[in-house]
C-alpha cells in the first residue's frame, strides 16, 4: 500500500539511514529537505533559504502519493505542527501515514555530525545540537495515534 513515511529526529540521529532501509523494504521516493538545500548550493544552516524552499519541496509529495508512489519525507520536523502539516499531504491520496521518530541522545548526534564532516558540520554540532536541541518537540503517543503507524527508532 502507498505510504507516506514522516521521519523526525535531530541532525545526526540516523534519519537518512532509516530512509534507505525503508526504501529497501518498500520502493518509493526519498524527499529530503537537506538534499534540496544542497542541490541548490545552499548551506544546511541557512534557515531563511531553507524555510523559503520548503513549500516547493513539500508540493512534490501529494502527486507522488496520488500516483501510488510511497514517499519517505525527511524534513527533520522539530515541532508537532510541522509533522501535522507533512501528514496532511497524504489527505485525499489514499496513502497511509507512518511517523518514525529517530530518538538518539544529543551527544551521539553531535559525534555523528562531526564524523560525517562537511562544510556545515561544526555549525550543526554547536549552533543546532548543543545550543538548540532542547527545543525539539518529541512526538507523544497521542501524536502517534493520528497516524496509521508510529514507531520509535533507537
Amino acid at each position: 500500500m502507498t505510504t507516506l513515511h514522516v521521519l523526525t529526529g535531530l541532525p545526526g540521529s540516523g534519519k537518512t539511514a532509516l530512509a534507505a532501509r525503508l526504501l529497501e523494504a518498500e520502493p518509493g521516493v526519498h524527499v529530503a529537505m537537506d538534499d534540496a538545500v544542497l542541490a541548490r548550493g545552499l548551506s544546511l544552516v541557512d534557515y531563511e533559504a531553507r524555510f523559503a524552499l520548503q513549500p516547493e519541496v513539500k508540493a512534490t509529495i501529494p502527486p507522488l502519493l496520488a500516483s501510488g508512489t510511497t514517499v519517505v519525507a525527511e524534513f527533520g520536523s522539530w515541532a508537532r505542527d510541522e509533522r501535522d502539516r507533512l501528514r496532511s499531504l497524504a489527505d485525499g491520496t489514499g496513502a497511509r501515514t507512518v511517523l518514525h521518530w529517530v530518538d538518539v541522545p544529543v551527544d551521539v548526534c553531535i559525534a555523528r555530525v562531526l564524523e560525517r564532516g562537511g562544510e556545515d558540520a561544526r555549525a550543526l554540532a554547536d549552533g543546532v545540537l548543543r545550543d538548540s536541541a532542547h527545543l525539539y518537540e518529541a512526538p507523544t503517543a497521542e501524536e502517534g495515534a493520528a497516524y496509521d503507524g508510529f514507531e520509535i527508532v533507537r
